[in-house]
């Protein structure tokens, strides 16, 4: 029933969204004549029912025709979304240049709009499949000597599945050996949530080099393709699947839990007291999402790796996004001994597109506080 009226809410938003996009280009671009307004409309319906028909069948079939129209469309949806940006930005410079009684030729606002959402469509698309390296440096208390000034890094929601695949995911691992790193976590969405076929996985992840380990918890996108599935599909991959589990590495607890579709988990009885967590010991948590951060606190975690966010993707989704989570929507927090990295993510949901923070690798620095 909620994924029923998930689809519903879905396709209505769509579809005022197509509407609204074919009204505007018939008045913007003064298309009156029959003809005109009927291949508008064709165009413009086409592009609607190919969402929703690439979205269905990308669940169906697992082929590259079908991974290819899932792309074209869900991009489009990208394309889509910087229309409407410059929908209300060719409105405000109307409405601006008006108060002082001036006003800019018509063909000037098309060129406009035109080179507008297409500059910000491309930029977008370079910033979500060409990922940057996020540097921080993190202090924790009582940090073991072995850790002193090494290198981890964090990841978070790659999307694998139709639009991220062998090819992405290598360039990734090449991107990470550089850094050197001691340790990898991953903090869930490793996969997108859809059914394909992962055979190819071995081979990036068994490339992937660390002194210290892999280490990898659910996000709710795994959980969407089976839990059960996800162990099986990680299991002999040069990784650590921490299912609720905490493993002690040089005197520093690595714990992860899985994502919770609840707004009441208790994070510290019914996770860390079950796990063998010791709250005077330092640690580091790998949690999905930024959520329930009192209870981190109250726990006494020393840092959080968290991502789910992707900081909105796409522009302004960044404001509710940051709104949603309480502030903690992306970035480095520190608070009282406390800190919290959220990551924007590597994939994409939807989209491959990010006109907010881009697709990045964290690389955290830890020193003894």
């Amino acid at each position: 029933m909620m994924q029923l009226l998930f689809f519903s809410f879905s396709a209505i938003f769509l579809f005022i969204g197509h509407f609204i996009a074919y009204s505007f280009l018939l008045r913007f671009f003064s298309i009156s004549f029959f003809s005109g307004k009927l291949i508008t409309a064709i165009i413009i319906s086409s592009l609607f029912v190919g969402v929703i028909a690439a979205s269905y069948f990308i669940h169906v079939w697992d082929n590259v025709f079908a991974r290819s129209t899932y792309v074209f469309f869900v991009s489009w949806l990208g394309v889509l979304t910087n229309i409407g940006l410059m929908i209300v930005a060719i409105f405000l410079l109307k409405n601006t240049l008006s108060v002082f009684n001036l006003s800019l030729p018509i063909f000037y606002l098309k060129l406009i709009f035109i080179v507008g959402t297409v500059v910000i469509s491309l930029v977008g698309f370079y910033r979500a499949l060409v990922p940057v390296v996020k540097e921080y440096e993190v202090k924790i208390q009582d940090l073991p000597a072995y850790w002193e000034g090494k290198t981890v890094v964090h990841i978070s929601d790659i999307h694998i599945g139709p639009v991220y695949r062998d090819k992405f995911l290598g360039r990734l691992v090449k991107k990470i050996n550089f850094l050197e790193p001691e340790a990898v976590f991953i903090s869930g969405d490793f996969f997108d949530g859809m059914e394909s076929d992962f055979s190819w996985l071995h081979k990036p992840l068994s490339d992937l080099k660390t002194e210290k380990g892999i280490y990898y918890g659910f996000g709710n996108h795994d959980l969407y393709l089976g839990f059960d599935y996800v162990v099986k599909l990680m299991a002999d991959k040069n990784l650590t699947v921490l299912d609720n589990k905490l493993v002690e590495v040089e005197g520093l607890q690595l714990i992860g839990i899985n994502y919770s579709f609840s707004n009441n988990f208790n994070l510290e009885q019914e996770i860390l007291e079950q796990s063998g967590y010791d709250k005077a010991k330092p640690s580091i948590l790998i949690f999905h999402t930024p959520k329930n951060i009192e209870l981190a606190k109250n726990a006494g975690i020393d840092l959080q790796l968290s991502g789910h966010t992707h900081d909105g993707q796409l522009f302004p989704l960044n404001f509710p996004a940051r709104w949603m989570h309480k502030g903690y929507g992306y970035g480095l927090f520190k608070e009282n001994g406390f800190n919290l990295v959220v990551s924007s993510g590597i994939g994409t949901w939807g989209p491959p597109m990010r006109t907010t923070a881009r697709s990045e690798i964290v690389k955290i620095v830890l020193r003894r506080k």
